[in-house]
């Protein structure tokens, strides 16, 4: 019972996230535990006791959240026209490295070409992307122990 409804509270976490994409995953891997679950089971599945709010995320409009997925999984540099707190508008070539997902906001944890150093851009404050065919190096995983180490030193 309660990986049901670990699985079920995640799936509908999800949506706070305002990520079409994975929402569809999230309602696929739902639909699919309903063909393999027992059926006494099934109804927690149809009808969870539990509620999830729907967070306070902004849709991201300048960016797709799948297209940053991808570029993560490929090592592919994203060029982002970005808006900062201030209202000022920069372009800046990034190479994106993590995705975090707070109730909110969603970031983009990447290295900035510009700033020759790790930022994280707000996904809702990006006005317009592009993937571009510019690779980064593929092995991320020095990187990314960069970007954690620096994370927790900022903690």
């Amino acid at each position: 019972m309660e990986e049901i409804e670990a699985i079920t509270v995640g799936a509908n976490l999800v949506h706070r996230i305002r990520d079409p994409k994975l929402q569809e995953a999230a309602e696929s891997v739902l639909s699919k535990l309903q063909h393999i679950v027992p059926k006494e089971l099934r109804s927690y599945l149809a009808s969870p006791r539990f509620y999830v709010s729907e967070g306070d995320a902004v849709r991201p409009e300048g960016i797709e959240l799948l297209d940053v997925r991808n570029a993560i999984r490929s090592c592919r540099k994203i060029t982002i026209t970005y808006i900062d707190e201030q209202g000022r508008r920069s372009r800046r070539t990034i190479w994106p490295i993590a995705t975090i997902y707070y109730v909110d906001v969603t970031l983009i944890a990447a290295w900035c070409e510009l700033r020759e150093d790790y930022r994280h851009f707000r996904a809702d404050r990006i006005v317009q992307s592009e993937v571009l065919e510019d690779r980064y190096a593929a092995d991320s995983g020095p990187m990314m122990a960069e970007w954690m180490a620096k994370r927790s030193q900022n903690s």
